[in-house]
């Protein structure tokens, strides 16, 4: 095991010899290597190491947290004291019941690439040189924004209920904003790639790719306000679904601040909808073997059919409710608390390809790309069209201007009539584009 988890073990010591009547630690060492494009040109790169350790103390059903930037045994156990005198200072939380027990997790390969880890600057600044050029060799004008992360890390966790595990991943991300303005009109769009491997990175073109769809953009012309088909492509269709799952969060359920009040266990969507979560899949951006509180995680579908199945819970919510723990629980680092979250989203596939999907619709919209996530307390979606075409006859036109979409969560769930069999793959998400049979769009005439 990681020399982490001494310190996390030390620290869990120190807090039950302090009077904490259970505790967890969680520490990590990382080193992120950021490169910033702005206005075509490289104008930052650093290289940022960064170690440190919390504790949460619960004394009495009260809760506190200490964090400390740096890792030594003396300052663990003085960060682990802060946070039991916090949690006698603390009013009981009468819904607090206890930390989680230790479960047997599944391996997940290839989180970690030693390449990747070994990767100097110098390499992020040359793929950020060559998307500028890139884009610059589709329209000289272009303007480009941007930039590269490479992260490196381990973590490790200790309970005081006898959970402890250690981890080690990679990631590497490349994404480009280009902006080309000719004449008044104004064309732009964004393109990215992600991985945890060197491997399955393909920094190539990106810079090209997203010069080319902003060229498309250019022209943009507004449409008549009706109600009409809309296609949601792969990128729109990540935003949509994330924000979905996101409000089966049952912190935001049990304080009624979430639209699925009421819904597990039934239908929200069409049944053409299935979602699955997929937190183990080799070398997957969000893949781990356990939660942020040292719970095994496991695949399963969160909607299925259109039937929302679960709540995502981590082990004082699922213990507030009286149901089983579903391993959601989540860490942003050393210095935030646990929260909730899902991992790997993959949306099960239909049987007609996008174009196919697109030919049948004699008037809509087409949403490359568009930020159509429902208020996470009402449901409500008003969302301007930043990216998107026209559809007529069966055919993509001109691009879109002053457009807007107003509708609701269940509306646009329960109108999906259609998923797409051709795909966008990020590692362990799958995301394919969704049609929608009837939404209310307005736009100046």
């Amino acid at each position: 095991m990681s020399e982490l988890t001494d310190f996390a073990e030390a620290a869990v010591e120190a807090a039950r010899a302090a009077g904490a009547e259970s505790a967890d630690a969680y520490c990590s060492a990382s080193q992120e290597t950021s490169v910033e494009v702005e206005n075509s040109s490289i104008n930052y790169c650093a290289v940022i190491r960064d170690q440190g350790l919390s504790v949460r103390a619960f004394h009495r059903g009260g809760m506190g947290f200490a964090s400390v930037q740096k890792l030594d045994l003396e300052e663990a156990r003085d960060c682990a004291r802060r946070a039991v005198a916090m949690a006698k200072a603390t009013h009981p939380d009468p819904d607090f019941v206890a930390l989680p027990n230790p479960s047997e997790a599944e391996p997940v390969p290839d989180l970690f690439d030693d390449k990747l880890a070994g990767l100097e600057a110098g390499v992020a600044v040359e793929w950020c040189a060559r998307g500028i050029e890139e884009a610059r060799a589709v329209a000289d004008d272009a303007v480009v924004q941007g930039g590269v992360s490479l992260s490196s890390g381990e973590y490790a966790l200790a309970s005081s209920t006898g959970i402890l595990v250690s981890n080690r991943a990679t990631s590497v991300s490349i994404g480009f904003f280009v902006i080309i303005n000719r004449e008044g009109e104004v064309g732009s769009y964004f393109e990215e790639d992600m991985a945890r491997q060197l491997s399955d990175f393909e920094p190539e073109d990106i810079g090209d790719k997203a010069a080319r769809e902003a060229l498309r953009q250019l022209g943009a012309r507004s449409v008549h306000t009706a109600r009409m088909p809309i296609i949601l492509a792969p990128l729109a269709t990540m935003g949509f679904v994330g924000s979905i799952i996101g409000a089966a969060d049952a912190e935001s359920v049990q304080r009624n601040r979430s639209f699925l009040v009421g819904k597990e266990g039934e239908r929200i969507a069409s049944e053409v909808l299935t979602i699955r979560e997929e937190p183990l899949w080799p070398a997957g951006l969000q893949s781990s073997p356990w939660d942020g509180e040292g719970v095994a995680k496991q695949p399963r579908a969160l909607i299925e059919n259109g039937v929302l199945t679960t709540y995502l819970h981590n082990s004082y919510t699922a213990n507030k409710a009286g149901v089983s723990n579903t391993a959601h629980a989540t860490r942003r680092g050393y210095s935030s608390s646990v929260g909730i979250g899902a991992s790997n989203l993959r949306v099960q596939l239909g049987d007609k390809t996008e174009a196919e999907l697109i030919s049948e619709v004699d008037e809509g919209l087409y949403l490359s790309y568009a930020q159509l996530a429902p208020n996470s307390v009402t449901g409500e979606v008003s969302a301007t069209v930043d990216f998107g075409f026209k559809i007529e006859n069966g055919e993509l036109t001109h691009p879109l201007s002053t457009t807007m979409i107003g509708s609701d969560a269940f509306e646009l769930l329960g109108g999906i009539d259609a998923i797409s069999s051709d795909y966008r793959e990020e590692p362990g998400i799958l995301l394919p584009s969704l049609r929608i049979s009837s939404v209310q769009v307005a736009s100046e005439e």
